[in-house]
């Protein structure tokens, strides 16, 4: 279906403070101020009439397959977590059946067709107006929604009974790396909003777009302001990530209203990317915040080695026995399945 943009300045524009942002959820609606580095306290949680928080886990899985979702989908129901989780994938996706098991809604997404106006962008810049058309297609929207990453997550604990409040929550990632120090974070935001505005905000930590949440409303409001900024796109070299450039220089600015902030040191998400030592482990195992606390969510497991096995000997599906695999093919007959008759 054809898409129609909503924005009406160029991507070079520093974004001006937003009117108050409301949906049809009930929830407060956003006021503009920019975002400190220091972690806020812990806002309310929106809850349903019957007391449990409705959270939709919403991610982008185009052109996996189950081995590499499998870590996310299992370790999330392993946690008791009885909400709805999306994902959307795209038509080279593999093991549907597989990943649609574990109480996942698997919804398909041909860029090509579904979004074809949108069809230049790359996937991860795609997902937020896809996230956003969903919820609006909602008959209702659920308490809280969160947006994840898929292939580098792995949950601890059921999500939904983190009290991430009615505003909008974003992760600091590691505090010894900043935007400024960061070779991706310039490359993105320089090549798509221009130098002057990476300068402004190199001094801040990083925020991590893979990980957002908060009251529906209140994620409604983000996706707008990511969807308006994404546009207008050029692509380019390594400009696959540039997302999280305008996800920093949205928050940064004060366009994402008042988020409530948390890094690695008490959680509830544990980012790794710029981690330079493992995170220590309790007796049961559960990977540990800086503070001693377990994480809810551990993101960006893939950066370290160890940990990535571990994951994987855990959470990667069983190998069919070798008596059951077809075997080796020699050379020569994989050249005569290609006409190559030669000796």
């Amino acid at each position: 279906m054809p898409y129609t943009s909503r924005m009406t300045t160029t991507a070079m524009t520093q974004p001006s403070a937003p009117a108050a942002c409301t949906h049809d959820s009930g929830t407060q609606p956003i006021h503009a101020a920019p975002a400190a580095d220091k972690p806020a306290a812990d806002t309310p949680a929106h809850t349903a009439t019957d007391g449990a928080c409705r959270l939709l886990v919403m991610g982008l899985a185009a052109g996996y397959h189950y081995g590499d979702v499998r870590p996310f989908v299992a370790s999330l129901r392993e946690t008791g977590f009885a909400g709805d989780c999306t994902l959307f994938v795209s038509p080279t996706t593999r093991d549907l059946d597989r990943i649609a098991a574990h109480d996942v809604d698997c919804r398909t997404i041909d860029r090509q067709t579904d979004y074809e106006a949108l069809s230049h962008l790359p996937w991860n810049a795609l997902r937020f107006f896809i996230y956003r058309d969903h919820l609006r297609r909602l008959p209702s929207l659920p308490d809280a929604v969160l947006l994840c990453d898929v292939r580098d997550i792995i949950f601890q604990s059921d999500p939904a009974a983190r009290l991430w409040g009615t505003g909008l929550c974003c992760t600091l990632e590691d505090r010894r790396m900043t935007v400024g120090d960061c070779p991706y974070m310039r490359r993105w935001m320089c090549g798509h909003l221009g130098e002057p505005a990476w300068n402004a905000i190199a001094h801040h930590n990083i925020s991590c777009s893979g990980t957002v949440a908060g009251g529906a409303s209140a994620v409604l409001c983000y996706l707008d302001a990511m969807c308006d900024a994404l546009l207008p796109f050029v692509p380019g070299p390594g400009m696959a990530g540039y997302d999280q450039g305008v996800h920093n220089h949205l928050l940064r600015n004060g366009a994402l209203g008042i988020a409530r902030l948390t890094d690695n040191s008490s959680g509830p998400i544990l980012t790794l990317g710029y981690k330079t030592t493992m995170p220590e482990r309790n007796n049961d195992g559960r990977i540990l915040c800086d503070d001693g606390t377990p994480a809810v969510i551990v993101h960006q497991y893939d950066r370290m080695p160890g940990l990535f096995a571990d994951v994987r000997a855990r959470y990667a599906p069983p190998r069919r026995p070798r008596e059951t695999r077809r075997p080796r093919k020699t050379d020569r007959q994989r050249r005569s399945a290609h006409g190559d008759t030669s000796a």
